[in-house]
């Protein structure tokens, strides 16, 4: 992509998955909302697989549950993705019930405890909402090779303009555990909200507020 492109943000089709899972997984290797899910595995390589598989997973419920993904293509690969949700946020018991058909991969992926700590990390994050009507940015991320090129603030964008085009939303919500995100997401018009600290990881809680 010419560095004064701009990146072009398209809904993902399910067969595109597998690239978004692999970014993701490359993205958010050393996220911290993930290490206490998978805190045994530290080699790179080996985290990212194991993050990817997880992210399958989470496309795979998405899709489930008609949930949108959107991503960043160039060159027919998938740079960068976000998993999103519109207003009908799955329940704790949704998402439980959703992951049954994924089990075998999700065990692969994180193993028993993991999902322990990954269903505990989901009910606190379903349970501090905002109680306006709002998409969930769940996850956004872009694979190492491709970042600083704007592609994160693209996808960011159109979630902006997804809710823009809807009058019974009130904005876009979202978590970060990194604190370097915070001054980002506020550059882009999102306000903390406060802070949580679910599993004992420090989570700030942000709204891009309709205006």
């Amino acid at each position: 992509m010419p560095d004064n492109a701009q990146p072009i943000v398209t809904v993902l089709y399910p067969e595109q998955y597998e690239q978004a899972a692999v970014a993701l997984g490359r993205a958010f290797i050393n996220d911290p909302t993930f290490k206490p899910i998978l805190p045994d595995i530290n080699e790179p390589i080996a985290r990212a697989e194991h993050l990817a598989d997880l992210f399958r997973v989470m496309l795979a419920i998405e899709r489930r549950h008609g949930q949108p993904a959107f991503g960043v293509i160039e060159g027919g690969r998938v740079m960068g993705a976000a998993i999103t949700e519109g207003i009908a946020h799955p329940t704790t018991i949704g998402f439980m019930m959703a992951s049954v058909p994924q089990m075998p991969r999700l065990v692969r992926a994180i193993g028993w405890g993991g999902i322990i700590r990954a269903m505990n990390m989901f009910s606190v994050l379903a349970e501090n909402h905002p109680p306006e009507p709002h998409l969930y940015l769940q996850v956004l991320g872009v694979d190492p090779d491709f970042q600083g090129k704007r592609l994160g603030g693209a996808l960011l964008d159109r979630l902006k303009l997804e809710a823009a085009m809807r009058p019974d939303i009130a904005g876009v919500y979202l978590e970060t555990a990194t604190e370097a995100n915070v001054a980002y997401y506020s550059g882009k018009g999102y306000q903390v909200l406060s802070e949580i600290f679910p599993l004992g990881v420090r989570i700030w809680r942000m709204f891009q507020r309709k205006h």
